[in-house]
């Protein structure tokens, strides 16, 4: 039992190694420049079987004393640290930058992590994918990076909810001949928070709950105010309203342009709350929030949600309230609930 857990303890201990020194050597930030620093040069398993070549060609011409054999040695060992020169300028100067290190979106939906490359002069076969192996993530190549600012977009694509760092980006090249690859791996910071993906319900699937004193979530008092669950009554179509409410049916006959309206029992404040959800499964409950959640900020519907029974746990509970970035806080919440 041991000896088999010897190998992963060691690779662990390596992994956290190399960590480290890319930590100090290499460490997160929006902007990189690519110079000896940071660049890793190593021989392609093409190159490794040219130099085996070039040293039994020389031991060739050694046994025989045949001069042009050596001369020949000596000229593929030329063109091959000649290469190496090549492909380490091909690779170096370049800048690398990418502002956008967090990205939003729900499970399943793919993300995109745009990196600015800038060349000043021509590079040749540029390619970039994230560096650990476990995220679904295809390479990117650039196989022509003329003078200028050239823009990639790296995909990320999540089929489970939280907060996921992408870790380290890594960037490679094989210019030119295939005998050297020149590599480096840089950290801008990229994660992703993904939300549950949203689960449609009808109004008999749940009830929206009305919390007249915040300490308490089981007293309710309830009032027939403007909302989305019952249909109430067509009103003239008034401008800047969301085309969302638009009465269809009614306009494609010609009887003029209506907006729908709606009605629900609604208290002073409206909750949304996760032991309300039906089903026994946590990850289906958030999903019907996710749901819920941009049913009623579509709306312009004021809403609090409730995911810990703690009355007063601001980091699951969230009191009610209304726009975009409440939309997101309330996303937020559920994506990183545990």
């Amino acid at each position: 039992m041991t000896v088999f857990s010897l190998p992963k303890l060691f690779k662990r201990l390596i992994q956290k190694n190399v960590e480290n020194w890319l930590t100090r050597r290499i460490p997160c930030k929006e902007e990189h420049q690519l110079n000896s620093r940071n660049i890793m040069i190593y021989p392609t398993r093409f190159g490794l079987s040219y130099l085996a070549f070039v040293a039994l060609v020389f031991l060739l011409g050694t046994n025989y004393q045949n001069n042009i054999i050596l001369l020949l040695s000596y000229l593929l060992a030329s063109l091959f640290i000649s290469v190496m020169l090549h492909s380490f300028y091909n690779f170096s100067q370049l800048r690398f930058y990418s502002k956008a290190q967090q990205r939003q979106g729900y499970a399943g939906d793919e993300l995109f992590f745009p990196i600015q490359i800038s060349a000043n002069k021509a590079h040749y076969d540029i390619n970039l994918h994230f560096s650990d192996k476990t995220i679904n993530s295809s390479c990117e190549r650039v196989a022509q990076c003329q003078q200028g600012s050239h823009e990639v977009n790296l995909i990320y694509k999540s089929s489970t909810r939280g907060s996921h760092a992408l870790g380290r980006v890594t960037i490679f090249s094989e210019y030119s001949l295939g005998l050297f690859k020149s590599k480096t791996i840089l950290d801008f910071g990229h994660y992703a928070i993904i939300y549950p993906k949203p689960i449609s319900l009808n109004r008999g699937q749940y009830q929206l709950s009305s919390q007249s004193d915040e300490q308490s979530i089981d007293s309710y008092q309830t009032s027939s105010i403007e909302g989305i669950d019952d249909f109430s009554e067509l009103k003239s179509f008034v401008r800047g309203e969301s085309r969302a409410r638009t009465a269809w049916k009614q306009l494609a006959k010609g009887q003029g342009h209506y907006s729908k309206h709606y009605q629900s029992s609604q208290g002073q404040s409206k909750w949304l709350i996760l032991q309300e959800m039906p089903g026994n499964d946590v990850e289906i409950q958030l999903s019907y929030l996710s749901f819920l959640v941009n049913e009623l900020t579509a709306t312009n519907q004021p809403f609090g949600i409730v995911l810990s029974a703690e009355a007063h746990n601001s980091s699951t509970n969230i009191s009610p309230s209304m726009g975009f970035a409440h939309q997101q806080a309330c996303l937020t919440a559920l994506a990183l609930y545990r």
